[in-house]
């Protein structure tokens, strides 16, 4: 053979090589493919659908914090920070990008779960919730905090369950993502607190914790630091007070509760029956005390105390209220009276965009200090084939209560047939996603907006889960050698989840 023919041969090789390792990770990838591909057309059509962002009414302060770098009392800055290389402009690009992310949390979310040692089928099941979710594809063509905060939340969840052993960079790593997640929306502050639970009972190392909790509390001090600088108190907002008043005003009995006479200004006789499910009536509409009364963010900390006194002296309706209303994420369909059901419709892809119960466009505006134009109310002949699609394609509620259930059961099954690390991380992920649920119950609002991080934290949990207690219930009665690592095991177990 000559010398350029062994080489022509050797080239030939070389490709056929990485040609047949290109098809071995084709084929043992393909369950995730079906998936991404519904995932891309589904948010292909939502652009071509709607040539504008969706716009509510935290979308223009979102925007106007971008443009003016001031800091909004109401909700937190991390968002209009992500914002600032969309504004000035057309905001379409935002809804694209948050399209974009969600793709790119798909494929995080998968990769995570193979380094896991999960099976390809229940990886690629896992994702199909945030695939295909018709509310998740609504909220991402909102100019809204909410899929950027998932984007972040889940980063940082990933990076500390990535390896067998919390890293020494994942962890300030991870604390600087989910401190900017809480000043990206304040409800994720709970998180924070269970991550370092979760690193306790992993048995990180109180180093390891500690470089995990000073970045995040590094982020929160030095926002809390540059608001004061300007309106001259340290806080997150100044409306943390009426949201919580808000809330316990569905179960306030104020002829029996010991208030102060000042207190007792708060309360209202007879409210419209609606406002039992939009307590968040109590904050904007005018006839609410807080507006007619009390309309200076100063006031902040009386509707705090208030919102305290009610809760210490009712506590098991508090309780109750909070329970009730976080069931309702679990049913099939949650029991909203009209008025509630047509705000909740909202988050859903609107047959003819600005129409009562439908999304309206952002549309541009000659400054994004302004508030957008109203859009001319025309049917979408597209959009009403995604609004169909969306009243049967949405993550059940029951789904989410199995979840909850799956992972608690994998936390006390067999726990010396395999290691626990797959029982911890299915917690860490589902209870991250349903306590989100219960926060933003317990301080604002029932609202399908807010069960977004579920959408994705719960079915990656849920998978972790179940491979737990399958690699449990087929392993032998016996503990792992001392000398086999965690890792190791738990992917050897794995390997009979099939």
């Amino acid at each position: 053979m000559t010398p350029l023919a062994g080489s022509l041969s050797s080239d030939i090789d070389t490709r056929n090589g990485v040609l047949n390792v290109a098809f071995a990770g084709l084929r043992r990838h393909l369950f995730l493919l079906p998936v991404l591909a519904v995932a891309i057309t589904l948010r292909v059509l939502m652009v071509h659908a709607y040539p504008y962002a969706f716009y509510f009414s935290d979308s223009r302060p979102y925007v106007a914090g971008a443009y003016s770098n001031i800091p909004y009392q109401i909700r937190p800055f991390g968002y209009s920070i992500l914002l600032k290389p969309f504004v000035p402009g057309p905001l379409e690009p935002v809804a694209i990008a948050q399209h974009v992310l969600a793709i790119a949390l798909i494929i995080a979310a998968y990769a995570f779960l193979i380094r896991r040692g999960t099976r390809p089928w229940l990886a690629a099941l896992a994702v199909v919730p945030i695939a295909v979710d018709a509310r998740e594809l609504t909220i991402e063509h909102f100019v809204l905090a909410e899929t950027t905060y998932v984007a972040i939340t889940a980063a940082a969840l990933f990076l500390l369950a990535w390896r067998e052993k919390v890293g020494w960079v994942a962890a300030p790593i991870a604390g600087l993502l989910l401190g900017f997640a809480a000043i990206t929306r304040t409800v994720g502050l709970p998180v924070i607190g269970l991550v370092a639970v979760y690193l306790i009972v992993r048995r990180a190392g109180w180093l390891r914790i500690l470089a995990f909790v000073a970045p995040a509390g590094l982020v929160l001090g030095g926002y809390m630091v540059w608001y004061h600088m300007t309106y001259q108190v340290y806080a997150m907002g100044q409306y943390q007070g009426r949201f919580l008043y808000a809330r316990v005003m569905t179960i306030a009995d104020c002829p029996k509760l010991d208030l102060t006479a000042k207190q007792r200004t708060l309360c209202v006789e007879n409210p419209p029956p609606e406002w039992k499910q939009r307590p968040d009536a109590y904050i904007w509409n005018p006839q609410s005390p807080v507006n007619r009364l009390y309309k200076g963010v100063e006031n902040d900390k009386f509707f705090n105390e208030f919102a305290t006194t009610v809760i210490k002296q009712q506590p098991l309706d508090f309780v109750g209220m909070v329970a009730e209303e976080t069931s309702w994420h679990l049913r099939w369909r949650a029991p909203l009276n009209p008025s509630n059901q047509c705000a909740m419709d909202r988050w859903l892809p609107p047959a003819i965009p600005g129409e009562r119960c439908n999304a309206v466009y952002y549309l541009d505006t000659s400054s994004p200090l302004a508030i957008p134009s109203a859009t001319i109310k025309v049917p979408n002949h597209e959009g009403a084939r995604l609004r169909k699609y969306a009243q049967w394609v949405t993550t059940p509620g029951p789904f989410y209560a199995v979840a909850v259930l799956l992972a608690l059961f994998a936390a006390v099954f067999r726990p010396r047939r395999v290691p626990w690390r797959d029982a911890a991380d299915a917690l860490l992920f589902v209870g991250a996603g349903f306590g989100l649920l219960v926060a933003s119950v317990a301080t604002s609002i029932f609202d399908y907006r807010y069960a977004i991080p579920a959408v994705l934290l719960i079915p990656v949990g849920t998978a972790l889960a179940v491979q737990r207690v399958v690699a449990a219930s087929r392993r032998p009665p016996s503990a792992p050698s001392a000398g086999t690592s965690v890792e190791t095991t738990t992917k050897a177990a794995a390997e009979h989840v099939h």
